[in-house]
């Protein structure tokens, strides 16, 4: 009987197992290992031993050079090559447009005929991992399990609830306060599963749902092909984003529109499955969530089983390439930073304190560590740096004592889960918050912005990265950022002096320029008043024609400057027709006295 034996990877980092068979001893030297058999990497029979790898093809049967790096990895993998190695005997399991690569059983005999075909530029192993996540403390400490809090807690925490202390040390009520509750953003979540019934959840807005695992749309627990609490994970990380039960427990999120991807098992008939996830789940999941139009994407789940340090250089782990595709792909991608702060043996040899899982080592992944109330780093978050010296963890976030649902429960809480796992989700609310105020805002510079204006940005390190995310300071930069670009027309103060007085007190109406600019299709014009006011908006094209009016009504003085205050045009004229590129002017008018005009450009 064909049969694999694992062996020590740190003394034989290049050979990747020993594969016996009929007393044959060969050797597989690839720098990515295989992995050991386990309940779902391997399939037997008399006969043969089908391997679960990645096949990766050299092209997608397109001119490369005629798309886009972004247009072509989204093209489909040619039916052609599918079908080809699906003739020689393997069994496809997921497509990833991004690696161009499937995941697929191949019969050891078949090996080299499908290495062999032409378009076929490599055959790798799907890792198996064991996933770093916790055991839900409460399981354990019932006199934390709650129904609902006391009468104090109601009287102390009348909105958040429970969730009062990791809602606001983040300042996420200042976006709250500002109408800021995450409507209209999408958010993906790559989790164990989730269950829907407790109360906090069953009213979320959930776009769509997959098991990755078992291949269906339920991601909730099965009796048949599920161990009872694999979903308790995903549905606490919900619970922190989504939960919405004033004066009990409410989330950073509650409005936000869900998708929901099963990515990990956890047990298998009664028996402890490590945790382990097959990396050709997580990758379909990512997939399928930007695909789907995610714009942040919560992953509590970190990876360390089959990588030396050296590996975490953000661009070896597949699973770190995906989340750096999804980045450059427009996504947030936000994960745990990993509960590796109690040294691996390979970790005391090197002398560091502990590492980061992947994909928390991506260039552009906010990796998120847990502090304690002190503000200092939990003994078991998983310290930096990646094996290039890059600082991480990006942020930290409070992660012990973190308020959530207690799952297969319909009206429990629990104030006690810790870990990473449970920081992660606490940022993620805040950048889908932002993301609200400022839907233009890239990816990419939100995540500079997060690290720029968090407490530890002047001396960032490798216990805390920038530090704890201040979402006041975030909200004001992306203020700068969006009202100081381009030149705006001509208004009632100069430049210098609109720059340094842009918050401060003003003596005339003053509008702002709009952003974005150029806009396609749509944008919001912020405007400023010193006393109240009707205010009304008019919108001419460059030879002077009255294009469209936008009513506002009566004002109270102030500034109103951010997508929920500033006044919104949807690029249409008085007809209901869009218009056509080019230049426009927007007028204010305060009381039927005109101010200065703001030049827009539309480009299609």
């Amino acid at each position: 009987m064909a049969f694999l034996w694992p062996f020590n990877t740190l003394l034989f980092p290049r050979l990747s197992f020993l594969f016996f068979r009929f007393g044959v001893i060969c050797f597989f030297a690839n720098p990515i290992l295989w992995s050991s058999p386990t309940v779902s990497s391997t399939e037997r029979t008399q006969t043969s031993i089908s391997l679960k790898a990645w096949v990766f093809f050299s092209d997608k049967g397109i001119d490369n050079q005629s798309l886009s790096p972004v247009k072509f990895l989204d093209e489909p993998i040619l039916s052609f090559y599918l079908s080809t190695i699906k003739d020689q005997g393997a069994k496809i399991y997921h497509q990833s447009r991004w690696l161009n690569a499937v995941s697929a059983n191949i019969p050891s005999e078949s090996h080299q005929s499908i290495l062999s075909l032409p378009f076929v530029k490599s055959i790798e192993p799907v890792r198996s991992y064991r996933n770093i996540v916790e055991t839900p403390v409460w399981l354990n400490q019932k006199h934390n399990i709650f129904s609902a809090p006391s009468k104090e807690e109601k009287e102390n925490s009348i909105e958040y609830g429970l969730a009062k202390k990791q809602v606001e040390h983040l300042q996420a009520d200042f976006l709250h306060k500002k109408g800021y509750w995450g409507k209209t953003v999408v958010i993906g979540i790559l989790d164990t599963g989730f269950d829907l019934s407790h109360q906090s959840l069953n009213k979320i807005e959930v776009l769509d749902q997959w098991d990755f695992v078992n291949n269906d749309p339920i991601t909730k627990d099965e009796p048949d092909q599920d161990d009872v609490g694999q979903s308790d994970h995903g549905s606490i990380i919900l619970g922190v984003l989504a939960a919405n039960t004033p004066r009990q427990l409410v989330g950073l999120a509650p409005q936000a529109k869900y998708l929901l991807a099963k990515t990990e098992k956890n047990w298998h008939k009664g028996i402890d499955f490590e945790r382990q996830i097959e990396e050709d789940w997580w990758i379909a999941g990512l997939e399928w969530l930007e695909q789907k139009g995610a714009q942040v994407v919560n992953s509590s789940l970190g990876y360390a089983n089959w990588y030396s340090f050296s590996d975490l250089d953000g661009k070896t782990s597949k699973v770190t390439i995906a989340a750096n595709i999804a980045l450059e792909k427009g996504v947030l991608v936000i994960s745990a930073s990993g509960n590796l702060g109690a040294k691996l043996p390979e970790d005391q040899r090197l002398g560091l304190k502990g590492r980061v899982t992947v994909p928390a080592d991506g260039f552009d992944v906010l990796a998120v560590g847990s502090i304690n109330r002190w503000g200092k780093r939990s003994v078991f978050s998983s310290p930096g740096p990646t094996a290039d010296g890059r600082i991480k963890p990006d942020l930290v976030a409070l992660g012990e004592g973190i308020a959530s649902i207690r799952p297969r429960s319909q009206f429990g809480f629990a104030t006690n889960h810790r870990g990473t796992s449970l920081s992660a989700p606490l940022i993620s609310g805040v950048a889908a918050l932002l993301i609200q105020a400022f839907p233009r805002v890239a990816a990419t510079d939100l995540v500079s912005i997060l690290r720029n204006t968090a407490s530890n940005s002047a001396q960032p390190n490798n216990e805390v990265g920038y530090g704890i995310v201040r979402a006041e300071l975030a909200h004001q930069s992306l203020l700068d950022k969006f009202l100081h670009v381009g030149q705006p027309e001509p208004i009632p103060v100069d430049e210098k002096k609109f720059l340094k007085t842009l918050f401060g007190r003003i003596k005339s109406p003053l509008i702002r320029p709009n952003y974005p600019n150029p806009f396609n299709a749509e944008t919001w014009i912020p405007f400023s008043l010193p006393t109240n006011g009707n205010v009304q908006i008019s919108i001419y094209d460059f030879a002077g024609y009255l294009v469209q009016k936008l009513r506002v009504g009566e004002c109270a003085a102030g500034d109103y400057l951010d997508t929920n205050q500033a006044v919104y045009w949807d690029g249409r004229d008085k007809s209901g027709q869009a218009i056509t590129s080019g230049n426009y002017f927007a007028v204010l008018s305060v009381d039927g006295k005109i101010y200065p005009a703001m030049k827009m450009t539309l480009q299609e």
